[in-house]
C-alpha cells in the first residue's frame, strides 16, 4: 500500500520547521551606526574697516546696528582657511546672513553657505542654519543640506571663537562640521 505524503509529516516539513524555529531564535541583526565625517575649518571674520567681511545691512530705525541689537541684519562673506592662521590655504567662503533675532540680544540666527573652492571639494557647498547663542563658548547649528560632494548632507556644526581682537573687530572662528553619510 502506498504512503500518502499528506497524511503525516515528512522529513521536508520537519526540516523546514527546524529552520523556522532557528530563524525565530537567532538574535535580530542591528544595523551599524553610520560613521560620522568631521571637517574642521576656520572662518576669518572682520567686522570693521574697508575690507570688512561682515557688515550690517539694515536694522530698526533709531537703534544701533550691532550683533546685540534686535532686528539688525548682517551680510557675511568670510574667508575659510585650513588652519587658524589667516595666511593658511584658503579653502572657500562662508557666505550668508546673520540676524540679531532675540530681544535680549543673546541670539543671532545664522543662515550661511560654506562654499568650497579647494581641490578636494571644489564647487561643493554645505548649508548651515540655526540659532547662534552669542555668549556661549560653543554655538551649535544644523547642517541642513549640501551640494556636490555634500549632496543630501545632514549633521551639525559647532562654532567657537578661538581669537578675537576687540580693537579691529577681527575674529577667527573654528567651525567643526560633523556629517552623517548621505542617504542617496
Amino acid at each position: 500500500m502506498a504512503l500518502n505524503p499528506f497524511s503525516r509529516p515528512t522529513k521536508l516539513m520537519s526540516f523546514s520547521s527546524i529552520l523556522l524555529l532557528l530563524a525565530m531564535l537567532m538574535p535580530v541583526a542591528k544595523p551599524q551606526s553610520p560613521r560620522e565625517t568631521t571637517i574642521v575649518l576656520y572662518l576669518q571674520d572682520l567686522a570693521s574697516g574697508p575690507d570688512a567681511t561682515v557688515v550690517p545691512i539694515t536694522g530698526i530705525q533709531g537703534k544701533p546696528q550691532s550683533f546685540t541689537s534686535f532686528g539688525t541684519i548682517f551680510a557675511v562673506d568670510d574667508v575659510i582657511t585650513e588652519t587658524p592662521d589667516k595666511v593658511s590655504a584658503q579653502i572657500g567662503r562662508a557666505q550668508g546672513i546673520l540676524v540679531a533675532s532675540s530681544l535680549s540680544g543673546s541670539n543671532v540666527h545664522v543662515s550661511m553657505s560654506l562654499a568650497f573652492t579647494n581641490v578636494e571639494y571644489n564647487g561643493s557647498s554645505l548649508e548651515i542654519q540655526g540659532i547662534s547663542r552669542q555668549f556661549e563658548r560653543y554655538k551649535e547649528v544644523s547642517v541642513v543640506s549640501g551640494t556636490g560632494s555634500f549632496r543630501y548632507a545632514r549633521g551639525y556644526a559647532t562654532l567657537e571663537t578661538v581669537f578675537y581682537d576687540n580693537k579691529t573687530f577681527y575674529s577667527i572662528i573654528r567651525c567643526t562640521v560633523r556629517l552623517l553619510p548621505n542617504s542617496q
